[in-house]
Protein backbone atom coordinates (compact mmCIF):
# COMPACT_ATOMS: atom_id res chain seq x y z
CA UNK A 1 0.00 0.00 0.00
CA UNK A 2 1.69 3.33 -1.08
CA UNK A 3 2.11 6.04 1.40
CA UNK A 4 1.78 9.74 -0.21
CA UNK A 5 1.54 12.97 1.04
CA UNK A 6 -0.84 15.95 0.07
CA UNK A 7 -0.77 19.55 0.75
CA UNK A 8 1.82 18.27 3.88
CA UNK A 9 -0.72 15.44 4.91
CA UNK A 10 0.15 11.99 4.90
CA UNK A 11 -2.14 8.96 4.10
CA UNK A 12 -1.56 5.25 2.97
CA UNK A 13 -3.63 3.94 0.35
CA UNK A 14 -4.56 0.80 -1.22
CA UNK A 15 -2.67 0.05 -4.72
CA UNK A 16 -4.25 1.14 -7.72
CA UNK A 17 -5.73 4.35 -5.87
CA UNK A 18 -5.73 7.54 -7.97
CA UNK A 19 -4.38 10.91 -6.52
CA UNK A 20 -7.60 12.49 -6.59
CA UNK A 21 -9.05 9.57 -4.68
CA UNK A 22 -6.66 9.74 -1.91
CA UNK A 23 -7.10 13.49 -1.48
CA UNK A 24 -10.84 13.19 -1.00
CA UNK A 25 -10.00 10.49 1.88
CA UNK A 26 -8.03 13.68 3.45
CA UNK A 27 -10.46 15.93 2.81
CA UNK A 28 -9.06 17.45 -0.10
CA UNK A 29 -11.26 18.87 -2.98
CA UNK A 30 -9.48 18.82 -6.01
CA UNK A 31 -11.92 20.40 -8.79
CA UNK A 32 -12.69 18.47 -11.63
CA UNK A 33 -15.47 18.31 -14.56
CA UNK A 34 -14.88 14.93 -16.79
CA UNK A 35 -14.48 13.06 -13.28
CA UNK A 36 -17.18 10.83 -12.05
CA UNK A 37 -16.59 8.20 -10.04
CA UNK A 38 -19.07 5.48 -11.87
CA UNK A 39 -17.51 6.29 -15.32
CA UNK A 40 -14.07 5.47 -17.09
CA UNK A 41 -11.36 7.87 -16.74
CA UNK A 42 -10.93 10.77 -19.39
CA UNK A 43 -8.68 13.24 -17.95
CA UNK A 44 -9.59 15.51 -21.01
CA UNK A 45 -11.01 18.75 -19.02
CA UNK A 46 -7.52 18.92 -16.97
CA UNK A 47 -9.11 20.72 -14.27
CA UNK A 48 -7.45 18.49 -11.85
CA UNK A 49 -4.24 19.14 -12.10
CA UNK A 50 -1.74 18.73 -9.64
CA UNK A 51 1.84 19.38 -9.17
CA UNK A 52 3.88 16.43 -8.01
CA UNK A 53 7.55 16.28 -6.95
CA UNK A 54 10.09 15.52 -9.39
CA UNK A 55 7.41 15.48 -11.94
CA UNK A 56 8.53 17.22 -15.35
CA UNK A 57 4.94 19.15 -15.41
CA UNK A 58 1.76 19.35 -13.60
CA UNK A 59 -0.02 15.73 -13.63
CA UNK A 60 -3.76 14.55 -13.50
CA UNK A 61 -5.25 14.16 -10.39
CA UNK A 62 -7.89 11.94 -12.07
CA UNK A 63 -5.62 9.45 -13.94
CA UNK A 64 -2.04 9.43 -12.28
CA UNK A 65 -1.93 6.73 -9.47
CA UNK A 66 -0.67 7.45 -6.00
CA UNK A 67 2.80 6.39 -6.12
CA UNK A 68 5.28 5.16 -2.59
CA UNK A 69 6.56 8.67 -1.73
CA UNK A 70 4.77 10.56 -3.94
CA UNK A 71 4.90 14.24 -2.36
CA UNK A 72 1.95 16.30 -3.90
CA UNK A 73 0.51 19.88 -3.93
CA UNK A 74 -3.01 21.15 -4.91
CA UNK A 75 -2.31 24.52 -3.76
CA UNK A 76 0.29 25.80 -5.66
CA UNK A 77 0.57 29.25 -7.36
CA UNK A 78 1.41 26.79 -10.28
CA UNK A 79 -1.31 24.70 -10.06
CA UNK A 80 -3.82 27.85 -9.18
CA UNK A 81 -2.47 29.63 -12.47
CA UNK A 82 -3.43 26.31 -14.07
CA UNK A 83 -6.58 26.43 -12.99
CA UNK A 84 -7.24 29.80 -13.96
CA UNK A 85 -5.83 29.31 -17.52
CA UNK A 86 -8.41 25.99 -17.60
CA UNK A 87 -11.24 27.95 -16.63
CA UNK A 88 -10.24 31.11 -18.83
CA UNK A 89 -9.98 28.26 -21.97
CA UNK A 90 -13.52 26.48 -21.27
CA UNK A 91 -15.28 30.12 -20.83
CA UNK A 92 -13.63 31.29 -23.90
CA UNK A 93 -16.47 30.26 -26.18
CA UNK A 94 -19.45 29.89 -23.87
CA UNK A 95 -22.31 31.85 -24.10
CA UNK A 96 -23.31 34.78 -21.61
CA UNK A 97 -26.77 33.41 -20.58
CA UNK A 98 -26.40 32.10 -17.30
CA UNK A 99 -29.69 34.42 -16.23
CA UNK A 100 -31.86 32.31 -18.05
CA UNK A 101 -29.78 28.64 -17.69
CA UNK A 102 -31.16 25.93 -15.98
CA UNK A 103 -27.97 25.10 -14.15
CA UNK A 104 -27.69 28.41 -12.45
CA UNK A 105 -27.47 27.18 -8.79
CA UNK A 106 -25.81 24.17 -9.66
CA UNK A 107 -23.23 25.11 -12.65
CA UNK A 108 -19.89 23.62 -12.15
CA UNK A 109 -18.51 27.05 -14.26
CA UNK A 110 -19.78 29.43 -12.20
CA UNK A 111 -18.90 27.56 -9.05
CA UNK A 112 -15.06 27.11 -10.16
CA UNK A 113 -14.94 30.79 -11.65
CA UNK A 114 -15.83 32.44 -8.24
CA UNK A 115 -13.52 29.91 -6.21
CA UNK A 116 -10.28 29.08 -8.82
CA UNK A 117 -10.98 32.23 -11.02
CA UNK A 118 -12.25 35.83 -11.11
CA UNK A 119 -10.13 36.52 -14.26
CA UNK A 120 -11.72 38.64 -16.78
CA UNK A 121 -12.00 37.31 -20.09
CA UNK A 122 -9.33 38.59 -22.80
CA UNK A 123 -11.90 37.42 -25.30
CA UNK A 124 -14.75 39.48 -27.08
CA UNK A 125 -17.56 38.03 -26.90
CA UNK A 126 -18.45 39.52 -30.54
CA UNK A 127 -15.59 36.48 -31.32
CA UNK A 128 -17.79 33.75 -29.31
CA UNK A 129 -17.90 30.92 -31.72
CA UNK A 130 -21.97 30.44 -31.60
CA UNK A 131 -23.30 26.66 -31.86
CA UNK A 132 -26.53 25.47 -32.42
CA UNK A 133 -29.19 25.58 -29.42
CA UNK A 134 -32.41 24.38 -27.29
CA UNK A 135 -32.41 21.35 -29.34
CA UNK A 136 -35.02 18.57 -28.26
CA UNK A 137 -33.11 15.25 -28.31
CA UNK A 138 -35.21 12.67 -27.14
CA UNK A 139 -38.59 12.55 -25.16
CA UNK A 140 -36.35 13.93 -21.84
CA UNK A 141 -33.57 16.12 -22.80
CA UNK A 142 -32.70 19.34 -25.03
CA UNK A 143 -29.23 19.73 -25.91
CA UNK A 144 -27.13 23.05 -25.77
CA UNK A 145 -24.25 22.69 -27.75
CA UNK A 146 -22.92 25.88 -27.21
CA UNK A 147 -22.92 25.40 -23.38
CA UNK A 148 -20.83 21.95 -23.71
CA UNK A 149 -17.52 21.86 -22.32
CA UNK A 150 -16.88 18.12 -23.98
CA UNK A 151 -16.36 16.75 -20.65
CA UNK A 152 -18.03 13.46 -22.74
CA UNK A 153 -19.67 12.19 -19.36
CA UNK A 154 -22.17 12.00 -21.35
CA UNK A 155 -20.64 9.99 -24.10
CA UNK A 156 -19.10 7.47 -21.42
CA UNK A 157 -22.29 7.16 -19.64
CA UNK A 158 -24.47 5.98 -23.15
CA UNK A 159 -21.04 3.64 -23.68
CA UNK A 160 -20.66 2.05 -20.19
CA UNK A 161 -23.90 2.21 -18.25
CA UNK A 162 -26.74 1.95 -20.65
CA UNK A 163 -24.40 0.57 -23.65
CA UNK A 164 -26.64 2.17 -25.98
CA UNK A 165 -24.03 4.29 -27.23
CA UNK A 166 -26.54 7.19 -28.99
CA UNK A 167 -23.54 9.54 -28.51
CA UNK A 168 -20.08 10.97 -29.64
CA UNK A 169 -17.54 13.49 -30.45
CA UNK A 170 -18.15 14.95 -33.36
CA UNK A 171 -15.35 16.99 -35.72
CA UNK A 172 -11.89 17.56 -34.03
CA UNK A 173 -10.12 20.56 -32.11
CA UNK A 174 -12.37 23.66 -31.70
CA UNK A 175 -14.73 22.65 -34.01
CA UNK A 176 -15.90 19.68 -31.83
CA UNK A 177 -19.32 18.97 -30.47
CA UNK A 178 -21.79 16.45 -29.19
CA UNK A 179 -24.24 14.99 -31.32
CA UNK A 180 -26.14 11.69 -32.03
CA UNK A 181 -24.72 9.14 -34.36
CA UNK A 182 -26.31 9.15 -37.61
CA UNK A 183 -29.72 6.13 -37.11
CA UNK A 184 -29.76 6.46 -33.07
CA UNK A 185 -32.53 8.31 -30.60
CA UNK A 186 -31.53 9.19 -27.57
CA UNK A 187 -34.28 7.48 -25.93
CA UNK A 188 -32.72 4.69 -23.36
CA UNK A 189 -34.37 4.39 -19.72
CA UNK A 190 -32.33 6.20 -18.17
CA UNK A 191 -31.57 8.83 -20.43
CA UNK A 192 -32.37 12.08 -18.19
CA UNK A 193 -29.70 10.77 -15.99
CA UNK A 194 -27.35 12.71 -18.33
CA UNK A 195 -28.77 15.87 -17.17
CA UNK A 196 -27.60 15.35 -14.02
CA UNK A 197 -24.00 14.36 -14.94
CA UNK A 198 -23.61 17.31 -17.22
CA UNK A 199 -21.65 19.72 -15.04
CA UNK A 200 -22.56 22.78 -17.04
CA UNK A 201 -26.01 23.15 -18.81
CA UNK A 202 -25.26 21.79 -21.93
CA UNK A 203 -28.15 19.03 -21.35
CA UNK A 204 -31.04 19.92 -19.58
CA UNK A 205 -34.57 18.16 -18.40
CA UNK A 206 -37.47 19.01 -20.66
CA UNK A 207 -39.29 18.14 -17.63
CA UNK A 208 -37.67 20.48 -14.86
CA UNK A 209 -36.83 23.27 -17.67
CA UNK A 210 -37.68 26.79 -16.56
CA UNK A 211 -40.13 25.47 -13.84
CA UNK A 212 -38.36 26.50 -11.03
CA UNK A 213 -34.60 27.70 -9.82
CA UNK A 214 -32.54 24.85 -7.94
CA UNK A 215 -31.73 27.43 -4.72
CA UNK A 216 -35.42 27.63 -3.99
CA UNK A 217 -35.89 23.65 -4.10
CA UNK A 218 -36.42 21.73 -0.76
CA UNK A 219 -35.16 18.10 -0.51
CA UNK A 220 -36.74 15.32 0.93
CA UNK A 221 -35.37 11.90 0.62
CA UNK A 222 -37.70 9.34 -0.75
CA UNK A 223 -37.87 5.92 -2.48
CA UNK A 224 -38.52 5.04 -5.86
CA UNK A 225 -41.57 2.78 -5.99
CA UNK A 226 -41.59 2.10 -9.67
CA UNK A 227 -40.24 -1.86 -8.53
CA UNK A 228 -38.70 -3.97 -6.32
CA UNK A 229 -35.56 -3.13 -6.86
CA UNK A 230 -36.51 0.27 -4.41
CA UNK A 231 -33.81 2.82 -5.16
CA UNK A 232 -32.79 5.74 -2.85
CA UNK A 233 -34.36 8.80 -4.18
CA UNK A 234 -34.84 12.63 -3.43
CA UNK A 235 -37.70 14.78 -3.99
CA UNK A 236 -37.24 18.30 -4.67
CA UNK A 237 -40.32 20.85 -4.32
CA UNK A 238 -40.97 24.38 -3.04
CA UNK A 239 -44.44 25.78 -2.17
CA UNK A 240 -46.03 21.76 -1.79
CA UNK A 241 -45.22 21.64 -5.37
CA UNK A 242 -42.65 18.68 -6.55
CA UNK A 243 -40.55 19.78 -9.57
CA UNK A 244 -38.35 16.72 -9.68
CA UNK A 245 -37.05 13.53 -8.43
CA UNK A 246 -33.07 13.09 -8.26
CA UNK A 247 -31.00 9.73 -7.16
CA UNK A 248 -29.75 9.69 -3.98
CA UNK A 249 -26.67 7.79 -4.57
CA UNK A 250 -25.60 4.80 -2.21
CA UNK A 251 -23.60 1.54 -2.45
CA UNK A 252 -26.34 -0.60 -1.70
CA UNK A 253 -29.04 -0.01 -4.68
CA UNK A 254 -28.52 2.54 -7.36
CA UNK A 255 -26.44 5.39 -8.25
CA UNK A 256 -28.35 6.56 -11.02
CA UNK A 257 -32.31 6.50 -10.90
CA UNK A 258 -34.63 5.27 -14.33
CA UNK A 259 -37.02 7.83 -16.35
CA UNK A 260 -40.19 6.43 -15.48
CA UNK A 261 -38.54 6.50 -11.33
CA UNK A 262 -38.02 10.36 -12.10
CA UNK A 263 -40.98 10.83 -12.98
CA UNK A 264 -43.45 8.86 -10.96
CA UNK A 265 -44.07 11.86 -9.09
CA UNK A 266 -46.42 13.11 -11.42
CA UNK A 267 -48.95 11.38 -10.24
CA UNK A 268 -49.35 13.38 -7.57
CA UNK A 269 -51.16 16.54 -9.47
CA UNK A 270 -52.32 14.56 -12.35
CA UNK A 271 -55.74 15.62 -13.70
CA UNK A 272 -56.89 11.94 -12.76
CA UNK A 273 -55.95 12.39 -8.97
CA UNK A 274 -58.67 11.69 -6.91
CA UNK A 275 -59.64 13.84 -4.10
CA UNK A 276 -63.02 12.24 -3.47
CA UNK A 277 -64.70 8.81 -3.52
CA UNK A 278 -65.71 7.24 -6.35
CA UNK A 279 -68.82 4.96 -5.93
CA UNK A 280 -69.71 2.99 -9.24
CA UNK A 281 -68.99 6.18 -11.84
CA UNK A 282 -69.58 8.97 -9.63
CA UNK A 283 -67.60 11.02 -7.29
CA UNK A 284 -68.73 11.58 -3.57
CA UNK A 285 -67.24 13.37 -0.46
CA UNK A 286 -64.96 10.74 1.67
CA UNK A 287 -67.27 10.99 4.32
CA UNK A 288 -70.19 9.52 2.59
CA UNK A 289 -68.10 7.44 0.64
CA UNK A 290 -66.39 5.76 3.78
CA UNK A 291 -70.17 5.24 5.13
CA UNK A 292 -71.84 3.41 1.89
CA UNK A 293 -68.33 1.23 2.13
CA UNK A 294 -68.85 0.68 5.54
CA UNK A 295 -72.42 -0.30 4.76
CA UNK A 296 -71.86 -2.86 2.25
CA UNK A 297 -69.13 -4.37 4.26
CA UNK A 298 -71.53 -4.96 7.41
CA UNK A 299 -74.36 -6.14 4.85
CA UNK A 300 -71.82 -8.90 3.48
CA UNK A 301 -71.44 -10.39 7.14
CA UNK A 302 -68.68 -13.09 7.50
CA UNK A 303 -68.51 -13.34 3.31
CA UNK A 304 -66.17 -10.41 3.19
CA UNK A 305 -62.01 -10.83 1.85
CA UNK A 306 -59.60 -8.17 2.27
CA UNK A 307 -56.20 -8.18 -0.02
CA UNK A 308 -53.10 -6.65 0.88
CA UNK A 309 -50.86 -4.96 -1.40
CA UNK A 310 -47.39 -5.51 -3.04
CA UNK A 311 -48.07 -1.81 -3.69
CA UNK A 312 -48.40 -0.52 -0.37
CA UNK A 313 -46.42 0.30 2.78
CA UNK A 314 -45.53 -2.22 5.40
CA UNK A 315 -47.63 0.19 7.37
CA UNK A 316 -50.63 0.05 5.15
CA UNK A 317 -50.68 -3.91 4.55
CA UNK A 318 -50.40 -4.17 8.13
CA UNK A 319 -53.96 -2.14 9.06
CA UNK A 320 -55.44 -3.65 5.92
CA UNK A 321 -54.40 -7.13 8.18
CA UNK A 322 -56.47 -5.37 10.85
CA UNK A 323 -59.33 -4.42 9.38
CA UNK A 324 -59.68 -7.80 8.44
CA UNK A 325 -59.03 -9.82 11.71
CA UNK A 326 -60.23 -7.59 14.44
CA UNK A 327 -62.85 -4.91 12.48
CA UNK A 328 -64.77 -7.46 9.65
CA UNK A 329 -63.35 -10.49 11.54
CA UNK A 330 -63.05 -13.23 8.56
CA UNK A 331 -60.62 -15.91 7.60
CA UNK A 332 -60.97 -14.30 3.66
CA UNK A 333 -57.37 -11.98 3.60
CA UNK A 334 -54.36 -12.29 1.56
CA UNK A 335 -51.10 -11.32 1.68
CA UNK A 336 -49.53 -14.34 -0.35
CA UNK A 337 -47.65 -12.45 -3.62
CA UNK A 338 -45.26 -14.44 -5.28
CA UNK A 339 -43.20 -12.76 -7.72
CA UNK A 340 -39.89 -13.77 -9.94
CA UNK A 341 -37.27 -10.79 -8.56
CA UNK A 342 -34.01 -9.80 -9.85
CA UNK A 343 -32.15 -7.16 -12.14
CA UNK A 344 -33.73 -7.13 -15.83
CA UNK A 345 -31.92 -5.15 -17.51
CA UNK A 346 -28.59 -5.54 -16.09
CA UNK A 347 -28.46 -1.82 -14.52
CA UNK A 348 -31.53 -1.13 -11.94
CA UNK A 349 -34.89 -1.97 -13.28
CA UNK A 350 -36.77 -5.51 -11.74
CA UNK A 351 -38.34 -7.94 -12.96
CA UNK A 352 -41.05 -7.88 -10.33
CA UNK A 353 -42.94 -4.16 -10.91
CA UNK A 354 -44.20 -3.57 -7.76
CA UNK A 355 -42.15 -1.97 -4.94
CA UNK A 356 -43.16 -3.86 -1.59
CA UNK A 357 -43.29 -7.91 -2.61
CA UNK A 358 -40.88 -8.40 0.14
CA UNK A 359 -42.12 -6.28 2.69
CA UNK A 360 -45.60 -7.60 2.19
CA UNK A 361 -44.05 -11.24 3.28
CA UNK A 362 -43.75 -9.79 7.02
CA UNK A 363 -47.04 -8.75 7.18
CA UNK A 364 -47.86 -12.73 6.71
CA UNK A 365 -45.20 -13.89 8.43
CA UNK A 366 -46.94 -11.85 11.35
CA UNK A 367 -51.03 -12.21 10.66
CA UNK A 368 -51.18 -15.38 8.42
CA UNK A 369 -53.72 -15.31 5.61
CA UNK A 370 -54.40 -17.35 2.62
CA UNK A 371 -53.20 -17.69 -0.79
CA UNK A 372 -54.25 -16.01 -4.20
CA UNK A 373 -55.22 -19.52 -5.14
CA UNK A 374 -57.24 -20.26 -2.34
CA UNK A 375 -58.78 -16.47 -2.44
CA UNK A 376 -59.51 -17.38 -6.24
CA UNK A 377 -61.37 -20.80 -5.47
CA UNK A 378 -63.46 -18.73 -2.66
CA UNK A 379 -65.00 -16.39 -5.02
CA UNK A 380 -65.35 -18.47 -7.87
CA UNK A 381 -67.28 -20.80 -4.88
CA UNK A 382 -69.64 -17.75 -3.75
CA UNK A 383 -68.11 -18.09 -0.57
CA UNK A 384 -67.15 -13.85 -0.84
CA UNK A 385 -69.45 -11.03 -1.10
CA UNK A 386 -66.98 -8.03 -0.99
CA UNK A 387 -63.62 -7.44 -1.42
CA UNK A 388 -61.76 -4.75 -0.51
CA UNK A 389 -57.83 -4.05 -1.70
CA UNK A 390 -55.89 -1.36 -3.67
CA UNK A 391 -56.57 -1.03 -6.94
CA UNK A 392 -53.48 -2.67 -8.29
CA UNK A 393 -53.51 -5.40 -6.39
CA UNK A 394 -57.23 -6.33 -7.68
CA UNK A 395 -55.24 -7.33 -10.89
CA UNK A 396 -54.33 -10.40 -9.41
CA UNK A 397 -57.18 -11.95 -8.48
CA UNK A 398 -58.90 -10.53 -12.16
CA UNK A 399 -59.90 -13.70 -13.62
CA UNK A 400 -62.01 -14.35 -10.56
CA UNK A 401 -63.04 -11.11 -10.06
CA UNK A 402 -64.84 -10.99 -13.19
CA UNK A 403 -66.60 -14.29 -12.26
CA UNK A 404 -67.90 -13.93 -9.49
CA UNK A 405 -68.38 -10.34 -9.73
CA UNK A 406 -68.28 -9.46 -5.85
CA UNK A 407 -68.73 -6.23 -4.58
CA UNK A 408 -65.14 -4.99 -5.11
CA UNK A 409 -63.88 -1.79 -3.01
CA UNK A 410 -60.78 -0.78 -4.03
CA UNK A 411 -58.16 1.78 -2.28
CA UNK A 412 -56.37 4.21 -5.31
CA UNK A 413 -54.66 7.60 -5.38
CA UNK A 414 -55.82 8.46 -9.24
CA UNK A 415 -58.55 7.50 -11.29
CA UNK A 416 -56.44 5.79 -13.77
CA UNK A 417 -55.72 2.91 -11.12
CA UNK A 418 -59.76 1.89 -10.69
CA UNK A 419 -59.88 -1.87 -12.41
CA UNK A 420 -63.35 -1.88 -14.36
CA UNK A 421 -66.31 -3.21 -12.39
CA UNK A 422 -65.56 -1.37 -8.73
CA UNK A 423 -68.19 -0.49 -6.67
CA UNK A 424 -66.23 2.01 -4.37
CA UNK A 425 -63.16 3.61 -4.54
CA UNK A 426 -61.46 5.82 -1.59
CA UNK A 427 -58.50 7.94 -2.32
CA UNK A 428 -55.65 7.71 -0.33
CA UNK A 429 -52.31 10.00 0.41
CA UNK A 430 -49.72 9.29 -2.09
CA UNK A 431 -45.89 7.92 -0.52
CA UNK A 432 -44.49 11.54 -1.42
CA UNK A 433 -47.19 12.77 1.25
CA UNK A 434 -46.95 9.83 3.78
CA UNK A 435 -44.38 8.06 5.53
CA UNK A 436 -44.09 4.34 4.72
CA UNK A 437 -41.51 1.23 5.15
CA UNK A 438 -40.62 -0.81 2.14
CA UNK A 439 -38.62 -3.98 1.83
CA UNK A 440 -36.21 -4.06 -1.44
CA UNK A 441 -35.71 -7.75 -3.63
CA UNK A 442 -32.73 -7.61 -1.09
CA UNK A 443 -34.45 -7.16 1.52
CA UNK A 444 -32.92 -3.51 2.39
CA UNK A 445 -35.10 -1.57 4.19
CA UNK A 446 -36.42 1.62 2.98
CA UNK A 447 -38.26 4.70 3.88
CA UNK A 448 -40.70 7.67 2.37
CA UNK A 449 -40.97 10.68 4.04
CA UNK A 450 -43.56 12.98 2.99
CA UNK A 451 -42.23 15.83 0.66
CA UNK A 452 -45.65 17.54 0.16
CA UNK A 453 -49.02 17.62 2.26
CA UNK A 454 -51.82 15.27 0.41
CA UNK A 455 -55.32 16.83 -1.26
CA UNK A 456 -58.02 19.30 1.60
CA UNK A 457 -59.29 15.98 3.00
CA UNK A 458 -57.28 13.13 1.91
CA UNK A 459 -55.86 10.98 4.46
CA UNK A 460 -53.13 7.91 4.33
CA UNK A 461 -54.40 4.55 3.60
CA UNK A 462 -53.95 3.22 7.33
CA UNK A 463 -56.33 6.41 8.52
CA UNK A 464 -59.31 5.56 6.17
CA UNK A 465 -58.77 1.86 6.93
CA UNK A 466 -59.14 2.91 10.60
CA UNK A 467 -62.16 5.29 9.78
CA UNK A 468 -64.09 2.27 7.79
CA UNK A 469 -63.40 0.11 11.06
CA UNK A 470 -65.28 2.77 13.11
CA UNK A 471 -68.16 2.92 10.61
CA UNK A 472 -68.78 -0.53 11.09
CA UNK A 473 -68.84 -0.24 15.08
CA UNK A 474 -65.21 -0.91 15.79
CA UNK A 475 -61.79 0.86 16.77
CA UNK A 476 -58.73 -0.14 15.34
CA UNK A 477 -57.15 2.77 17.53
CA UNK A 478 -54.91 3.39 14.71
CA UNK A 479 -53.99 7.05 15.33
CA UNK A 480 -50.58 6.94 13.88
CA UNK A 481 -48.46 4.84 11.14
CA UNK A 482 -46.46 3.25 13.93
CA UNK A 483 -49.90 1.88 15.56
CA UNK A 484 -50.60 0.31 12.34
CA UNK A 485 -47.37 -1.94 12.66
CA UNK A 486 -48.21 -3.17 16.36
CA UNK A 487 -47.25 -6.55 15.84
CA UNK A 488 -45.21 -6.17 12.70
CA UNK A 489 -41.79 -7.22 13.05
CA UNK A 490 -39.63 -5.44 10.94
Amino acid sequence: MPKLTIDGKSIEVAKGTTVLEAAAKLGVYIPRYCYHPSLSISGNCRMCLVEVEKAPKLLTACSTEAAEGMVVRTDSEKVKAARRDVLEYLLINHPLDCPICDQAGECGLQDYYMEYSLKKSRFAAADKVTRQKRRALGPHLVLDNERCILCTRCVRFCSEVTKTSELEVMERADHSFIDLKEGKALDNDYSMNIADLCPVGAWTSRDFRFKQRVWFLKKTPTVCLGCATGCLAEAQHNENVIYRVMPRPNAETNTWLCDRGRLAYKAVTAGDRLAKGFIKNGLIDLEPALREAATRIDEAKGAVAVLGSPWLSIEDNAALAALAIEAVKTENFCFDFPAEQGIKDGILINKDAAPNTAGVKLVKAARGGISLEELSRRLLAGQIKVVITEARAAGFIKEALKAAAPRLITFATNRGEIPQGAYATLPYASYFETPGTFVNYQGLKRRTEPAVTPPEGVKPLWGLVNKLAAYSGDSLHLNSSEDALKGVKL
